[in-house]
């Protein structure tokens, strides 16, 4: 069941930044603090986790939609469901934030930036989503200068048992989802598969200019095996296939959907041994990512076809050691990267390059009330110079007022340029990693009212040159600075009422100029009622304020406005019969027409409803 009486205490636990959890939340298990599974209140840094069942009732249908509401988090959406999209964590670009699914690394690195691609990411597998903003690259080595999102997907329970949804909705979206899982004292076993297909709306607006769809399957395979209570072993596999209709901007038939498209293929392997024994543990891992995508388009030198390839390979020995005032964690990481680009039959660029890399973190417990977290981390790279970082990290809970508590991060981080970028560099360019120096002071009481503010700048930034037709590291310091609120507060025992809200004060190029597509405000909200049989209405709203982005000019771009805009959505979940709920969900209500990205059209009212049977 996704509605049962402890929801709206887990929704009002899960609303807020984890820095200040109580005791009642220390039983939240999360692992993307320092790759070891622990407490989400033993560690300093900003973070929320979003769950499956906040994922069903709100009736988001990919990744993008989800982080979309989480305070310090913008998106920006080029279309509807599988079209390109842009977020945005503390004003910071994608490439700076890693994205994981169950620890293994989701960016691409024959993207132009290193980013991940959440278009092609769907929600129907997803235990809980893990967010950690703030730079984490002395954990995770590099694009962590943001912060993090680690997807973890879902896990067998006792016994056997497994769910079927069926969704549909708007423009002719519909979906199907299942799931099969038995796990017992030595073995575990779960299969997962969605399947999603829209006909869709027009990318380029406005909307109802003609239909862009899209496509995407998806299959996730678990499976482990204890040994003994000290040795286990288990197996993960999960692979994403998508075919997008888009509107090409560069084309002289923007619409030409019948050549139009891309397809992309993402495939991720896992294979983790874990050893434990008494206060130590170690996992030893190894994991491969495959990333194909191609994208045909209609030019003015006649059709072609883009291709982009990448694979990455990843080796690591966690080692942690439980002691009486904390714990240590020491690992060892190996990765190999290459990047590969291709045009028709023009000649292809690639570039490949390697990453060893140590780290020590420790966490550090001077009484109940006040923790103390040091993270150092040592990359080595054959291609460009080497980086180290390091956080400290520090948090308190107050005895003069119960509840209130304060915390502090400094840290370092690096985005080290992708294959893509190194594959096509300025003439007579070397790149080198762009780093970020940052901070960030929270404090809060209980979950009524928490507030941070961050401060980061980056230097050596890698950006493109239209002139030299290449990447190089820009000279001077970009800066990202804002403050982030939010609250959660229940006046009666079935209501909840919540809201973040942010401001970014900075978000500079290094020539004082404001970066494209960030507001410097936006806001969310929300009042969710949950009623004694099995039911609950909700209604959420967005405030996202004026923005700037560019009109695509080449190779000198305009800026132009997109303007600020509010949306409005409703929720509606019930258990129908025993095992069996229905969830419906309305977007846009008032069909608000706006844009996010300059020239791309976004969703219009809508409704989508699903149906899932558990067992």
């Amino acid at each position: 069941m996704t509605i049962k009486p402890l929801s709206l205490i887990t929704a009002t636990l899960l609303l807020t930044t984890h820095t200040f959890a109580e005791h009642d939340i220390g039983e939240i298990t999360v692992i993307s603090a320092n790759k070891t599974k622990q407490s989400i209140s033993e560690t300093t840094s900003n973070m929320e986790v979003i769950t499956a069942e906040d994922i069903q009732e709100k009736g988001y249908q990919s990744v993008a939609q989800v982080i979309a509401t989480v305070s310090g988090i913008q998106v920006a959406q080029s279309g509807g469901l599988g079209q390109p999209s842009s977020f945005f964590v503390r004003g910071m670009d994608s490439g700076s934030v890693l994205v994981l699914i169950d620890g293994m690394r989701l960016n691409d690195p024959s993207t132009t930036n290193g980013t991940a691609l959440l278009d092609s990411l769907t929600t129907s597998n997803i235990e809980q989503i893990e967010i950690i903003k703030g730079g984490s690259s002395s954990i995770w080595g590099s694009n962590a200068s943001a912060g993090v999102i680690n997807i973890i997907t879902k896990e067998p329970k006792e016994g056997l048992h497994g769910s079927l949804g069926l969704s549909y909705g708007s423009y002719n979206t519909r979906g199907v989802d299942a799931d099969l899982a038995y796990k017992d004292e030595k073995f575990t076993a779960q299969v997962l598969g969605s399947y999603l297909k829209t006909d869709g709306f027009s990318a380029l607006s406005p909307r109802d200019a003609e239909a862009d769809g899209y496509e995407n399957k998806n299959g996730n395979l678990k499976l482990g095996y204890a040994f003994d209570e000290n040795n286990k072993i288990r197996l993960s596999y999960n692979r994403y296939k998508t075919n997008t209709q888009y509107d090409d901007s560069f084309s002289l038939d923007q619409a030409n959907d019948d050549y139009s498209h891309a397809t992309s293929d993402q495939s991720n392997y896992a294979l983790d041994y874990d050893f434990s024994l008494d206060n130590y543990t170690a996992l030893l891992h190894a994991s491969k990512g495959e990333y194909e995508r191609e994208y045909f388009t209609s030019g003015f030198f006649g059709d072609g076809v883009n291709a982009y390839k990448a694979t990455l390979k990843e080796y690591s020995l966690i080692n942690k050691y439980d002691y009486t005032l904390g714990k240590v964690v020491l690992g060892l990481e190996y990765k190999d990267i290459d990047g590969f680009n291709q045009f028709n039959d023009y000649p292809a660029s690639e570039a490949a390059y390697t990453n060893k890399a140590i780290y020590l973190s420790n966490i550090y417990k001077f009484n109940e009330s006040t923790l103390f977290e040091t993270n150092l981390r040592y990359d080595n790279y054959d291609e460009f110079e080497n980086k180290t970082t390091y956080k400290i990290g520090l948090k308190h809970d107050h005895d003069f007022i119960k509840g209130f508590a304060t915390s502090a991060n400094y840290y370092t981080s690096y985005n080290a340029p992708s294959s893509f970028q190194l594959a096509n560099t300025a003439f007579g360019t070397f790149l080198k990693p762009s780093y970020t120096t940052g901070f960030d002071i929270t404090a809060g009481y209980k979950k009524l009212f928490i507030v941070t503010y961050f401060n980061n700048k980056v230097e050596d930034f890698v950006d493109y040159d239209n002139v030299n037709y290449g990447y190089f590291n820009i000279d001077g310091k970009s800066k990202f600075s804002g403050l982030e609120v939010s609250s959660a507060y229940s006046p009666l025992t079935n209501l909840l009422l919540s809201a973040n809200y942010t401001h970014l004060i900075d978000f500079e190029k290094e020539d004082g100029s404001d970066l494209p597509r960030r507001a410097k405000d936006s806001l969310n909200a929300s009042v969710t009622y949950y009623t004694d049989n099995h039911m609950h209405f909700g209604v959420d709203a967005q405030y996202i304020g004026d923005r700037i982005d560019t009109d695509g000019g080449y190779p000198i771009s305009a800026d132009v406005p997109t303007g600020n805009y509010t949306l409005w959505n409703l929720n509606f979940a019930a258990e129908i019969a025993e095992d069996l709920d229905l969830n419906i969900n309305a977007r846009n209500i008032f069909d608000k027409e706006y844009q996010s990205v300059y020239g791309y059209a976004t969703e219009g009212a809508s409704l989508y409803a699903k149906l899932k049977y558990s067992f």
